[in-house]
């Protein structure tokens, strides 16, 4: 068997070919299955698994829910902060950076995403558990960024839903997707099949101005598309968008929430075309992924981006 090198343990770059859920937790390899399928996402590359565990073994982070006492959870999120990332690690990290930079022939803004294991699967979403930083510039703040990433695989709630789900004895590790961000003038949720109305051939789109950080932890009343077999808008509900995210001033502000100009807040975010586009898109994933599928994107200066995909996990409720 060929020794696989230092690199490729580490880290895992998610255009260049599919790669495993446990190398790269269900971010990453959904990313790498996106790209494959020529879906148009963003450069990006995924800390590993083993990256995690290089650090926890280096800085004594237990391995199981069990191996921890809840109160002893702050401390040693804390302690993990804190901690120096082992050297071959932090130069794998640099390097990537470094190719990311380049790619985009100027400075380059990321989104660094948590990507546990048992994330995005078919049977456990662990949908907001994890950490998600946007705009990180710096190398700094991409140290910092990992770093809780890592850290919040220990938080009170992801703990609580490992052990809830079966998980507890289960060895715990978690990749890091670092993703160039794009700056989105518009963000949005499709899901492939209605989760709720259960609609044959029906999708939904959520949509709504900025990053989609405002989306996904509902800071804001997003725009529902209901779109019917043909990709014709059934429904279109408009949504009051008083608030978004945008990317920072200048590096180190990170991103930050502005209230969007009045004239935007009640008009729709997307146009009839916009929806059909995403629409056909999504179930052309979908059908190719294999599974009613969760996907996340965005819209910068025309052009469609899609971030991640997960399977759907309230439809076996709802059937």
């Amino acid at each position: 068997m060929e020794a696989v090198s230092t690199q490729e343990r580490h880290v895992r770059w998610l255009d260049r070919g599919v790669v495993s859920r446990a190398d790269v937790g269900g971010k990453g390899a959904s990313l790498s299955q996106l790209a494959a399928l020529g879906a148009p996402v963003p450069p990006a590359f995924a800390l590993t698994t083993d990256a995690y565990r290089a650090f926890a073994a280096a800085h004594g982070v237990p391995a199981r829910a069990t191996d921890v006492d809840d109160n002893d959870l702050t401390a040693l999120r804390a302690r993990m902060l804190a901690a120096p990332v082992p050297g071959d690690v932090a130069a794998m990290i640099a390097e990537g950076h470094g190719t990311l930079r380049a790619r985009a022939a100027r400075e380059v803004a990321l989104a660094v995403r948590s990507s546990a294991t048992a994330e995005d699967s078919a049977e456990f979403s662990f949908a907001g558990l994890h950490d998600t930083i946007l705009d990180v510039r710096t190398p700094a703040a991409l140290d910092a960024a990992i770093k809780r990433c890592w850290a919040s695989l220990w938080s009170d709630r992801a703990v609580a839903y490992r052990r809830t789900g079966g998980l507890a004895t289960d060895e715990a590790a978690i990749a890091v997707v670092i993703q160039q961000l794009v700056h989105s003038d518009v963000s949005f949720i499709v899901f492939t099949r209605d989760p709720v109305g259960n609609c044959p051939g029906h999708l939904v789109i959520d949509a709504s101005w900025g990053l989609g950080e405002a989306v996904v932890s509902g800071l804001v009343v997003p725009d529902h598309i209901i779109v019917g077999p043909e990709d014709e808008i059934a429904e279109y509900t408009v949504g009051d968008k008083q608030v978004m995210v945008i990317p920072g001033a200048s590096p180190g502000d990170g991103a930050r929430e502005v209230a969007v100009p009045r004239v935007l807040r009640t008009a729709p975010a997307l146009s009839e075309a916009r929806v059909r586009e995403i629409a056909a898109l999504a179930r052309s994933l979908s059908l190719r992924l294999g599974y009613d599928a969760d996907l996340e994107g965005g819209i910068q200066d025309g052009r469609l981006y899609l971030f991640q995909a997960r399977p759907i996990t309230t439809l076996g409720a709802s059937l």
